[in-house]
């Protein structure tokens, strides 16, 4: 029995190119196909599953973590420096400002949490890349998702 033909919400191929292809494609029993691989799915078998309103997230929206953290590992290169070193001083003049105006605001003294003051202190790096990733798929998810209601072009994300 081939895994990939078994009844799954969400089907990842992420070995070869071509793994769902006019031969197999009506053996697929998955809601979500998630292409992790490059190139999965052929054309005929994307027109197939989308007929069946099955969902596909294309590989190049599964794949943009990897770049995008790549990208943050140049630009660390790149500068020689942690990220943390790169926006440590704005973001706690940043956090000051918006405490001093809450303070400003209630008419009294609002002392920073723990919590709070720890994270003043700055962030990791792993903090910083979670971060910075978490926002870039975010975004991009929010763009597709708004381009594909304002031109009802339904969950077809190739």
């Amino acid at each position: 029995t081939n895994l990939m033909y078994e009844k799954c919400d969400i089907l990842i191929p992420a070995a070869l190119q071509r793994q769902i292809t006019a031969k197999n494609v009506h053996q697929i029993k998955a809601h979500v196909i998630a292409e992790g691989a490059n190139g999965p799915t052929t054309p005929y078998a994307h027109k197939e599953l989308l007929k069946r309103n099955v969902m596909i997230i294309p590989d190049l929206f599964m794949n943009a973590g990897g770049v995008t953290v790549s990208y943050f590992e140049w630009l660390k290169n790149l500068n020689h420096v942690n990220y943390g070193r790169l926006n440590f001083k704005y973001e706690k003049e940043a956090n000051m400002m918006l405490l001093d105006s809450v303070k400003e605001a209630m008419g009294k003294n609002v002392p920073p949490t723990k919590k709070f003051a720890d994270r003043m202190d700055g962030a990791s790096e792993r903090d910083i890349i979670y971060s910075g990733l978490e926002y870039t798929m975010e975004h991009t998810a929010k763009t597709m998702m708004e381009i594909s209601e304002r031109y009802k072009l339904g969950l077809d994300f190739r």
